[in-house]
């Protein structure tokens, strides 16, 4: 089966600084969602969930991740890792 030429696009944004967080790649409609979670053998619900709770990502999918859209394993974490970090300032804002 062919990859996905969008992994191409996504690839190129995240190397040139333009994506900073992981959901950019999803938000900015680089590649749709379903590809992905389709790619990574995993329901579109299930990959939905774990983009919202990116702290469950487990070693193994980031690392497929990684491969699907060309980049080193230490970027798509670094990515993951940017948007854990705003997703935990952004649950502090909110009032209780």
């Amino acid at each position: 089966m062919e990859r996905d030429p969008r992994y191409k696009t996504a690839k190129i944004l995240i190397t040139s600084g333009h994506i900073k967080a992981f959901r950019e790649i999803f938000d900015l409609e680089v590649i749709p969602k379903s590809v992905v979670a389709r790619d990574l053998g995993l329901n579109n619900v299930r990959f939905t969930q774990l983009m919202f709770n990116v702290e469950k990502f487990t070693y193994k999918d980031t690392f497929l991740i990684a491969a699907l859209i060309g980049i080193d394993e230490q970027t798509i974490t670094s990515l993951i890792i940017e948007q854990y970090l705003l997703d935990k300032r952004s649950k502090k804002k909110k009032p209780k």
